[in-house]
């Protein structure tokens, strides 16, 4: 099961080899298409209306989150293309990001397991929300000490219904987890604190979040990559 601390130093510290960042301009792509396309969505236009400041970076991310997601033809994580999209300088740190965040997402959809959507959260929602937390440290350079209260700041965020994936609702919290995502980023920025484990602690999202009332705990070491973005090497 993944630490804090190692999503923090993945952030931190690893550059996506080209094949990797080739798939995030994809991704990138494609995000904006269907935030383009979904624009005129039904609970797009409710947000619209109920936006504080529509231009700002926090409301950005959710409606262009929730546009993109309001399609079919959309990214595999909605919400950490639309943390990097509202966040990185230009489109190469944007790709970078989305890199990174995809693949901590990845990360954590695994290690809450089967047991996370069985309960009936939605995992592009919780497990979206903690990657597009990843994206959005590594679109701001923050430092360790930030990087790790944005984690902390997201994960207790962290939620979405999959009962609600085909109301208007669905398409919203998705755009949320991207939305929070860059709200905890300016907060750690400016001192703003978090739980110490965050992901892996005994009251932690893995915890709270993974398995099943009576159920006995899950082998979290099968199929699992033995570290973050292991999975690049076979992309060459």
């Amino acid at each position: 099961m993944i630490t804090t601390t190692e999503v923090v130093d993945f952030v931190r510290e690893t550059a996506p080899p080209p094949a990797a960042l080739d798939r995030a301009v994809a991704e990138l792509g494609r995000f904006r298409q269907a935030a383009r396309r979904g624009s005129d969505a039904a609970p797009v236009r409710a947000l619209k209306q109920v936006a504080v400041r529509p231009s700002s970076l926090l409301w950005t991310a959710w409606i262009d989150g929730a546009a993109a997601a309001a399609v079919h033809d959309r990214p595999a994580w909605v919400a950490v293309c639309a943390a990097a999209n509202a966040l990185a300088a230009d489109d190469a740190a944007a790709a970078e990001a989305i890199a990174i965040g995809e693949v901590v997402a990845d990360r954590i959809r695994a290690d809450l397991g089967d047991a996370h959507s069985e309960s009936g959260w939605s995992v592009q929602a919780t497990a979206g929300a903690i990657g597009a937390a990843a994206a959005a440290g590594r679109a701001l350079g923050l430092e360790v000490g930030h990087l790790h209260h944005l984690v902390g700041i997201c994960a207790t965020q962290a939620t979405g219904l999959a009962a609600a994936a085909e109301t208007d609702t669905g398409p919203v919290q998705i755009g949320k987890a991207a939305a929070n995502a860059v709200e905890a980023a300016l907060l750690s920025r400016n001192g703003f604190t978090s739980a110490a484990q965050p992901l892996e602690g005994r009251r932690g999202l893995f915890a709270l979040m993974s398995t099943l009332p009576g159920a006995e705990e899950q082998d979290t070491e099968k199929a699992r990559p033995a570290r973050l973005g292991e999975g690049w090497l076979a992309m060459g």
